[in-house]
């Protein structure tokens, strides 16, 4: 039995590193390397590039604190999605109509969610018209930082370096380095440097 479990669980692995290959080629996505348990979800008609040692857990049976959510990584016509070195994504959404920057060594928890855009517009006349793409601003995830799972970051956002986003957070302000943040909404909980 233990062998037949090995042989599906190698079939599967094998069928992954097949499938994210042709998926990252066919999406036009610029990447290094990466280390996976699942299937991504990529849609890019603007620009998608991953730095070295990209790692990313997509579905129920590779991250159950995701719950049954998938790794997606969306840019849209005049998005751009770009991801440094070593970073490790768990069945989150990365949806960009500007730009997204994550840079190095940073770890997005199960579920989150990070929208460079509102979707759609304050504005009822454009809400829900070919124009309506609401309002648009660039995020930024700085080196080292941690998003805990659930957590949405949105528009016009930047998180410092080594800073800490609680699990289940809406991150709607700029968030200085080596600080815990967390809630909704955001608040300051805890300095780094600090020994408390």
């Amino acid at each position: 039995m233990n062998k037949i479990k090995t042989w599906i669980k190698y079939f599967f692995s094998f069928y992954n590193f097949i499938y994210n290959n042709i998926i990252f080629r066919v999406y036009n996505v610029k990447f290094k390397s990466f280390n996976f348990c699942g299937k991504i979800f990529i849609r890019n008609s603007g620009s998608i590039s991953i730095g070295e040692n990209f790692k990313f857990n997509s579905g129920i049976n590779c991250n159950p604190i995701g719950g049954d959510t998938i790794c997606r990584l969306i840019s849209t016509n005049k998005g751009n999605i770009i991801i440094g070195n070593n970073v490790g994504i768990s069945n989150s959404t990365i949806w960009s109509n500007k730009q997204i920057v994550i840079e190095d060594n940073v770890l997005i928890g199960g579920s989150c969610k990070l929208w460079d855009t509102d979707f759609h517009s304050i504005d009822f006349n454009l809400r829900n018209t070919k124009h309506d793409s609401g309002n648009v601003k660039p995020i930024l995830v700085k080196k080292n930082v941690f998003i805990g799972a659930s957590s949405i970051v949105l528009k016009g956002v930047t998180i410092g370096e080594n800073s800490i986003i609680a699990a289940n957070s809406l991150v709607s302000k700029n968030i200085p380095a080596n600080e815990i943040w967390g809630g909704n909404p955001i608040k300051f909980i805890k300095n780094l440097n600090s020994s408390n």
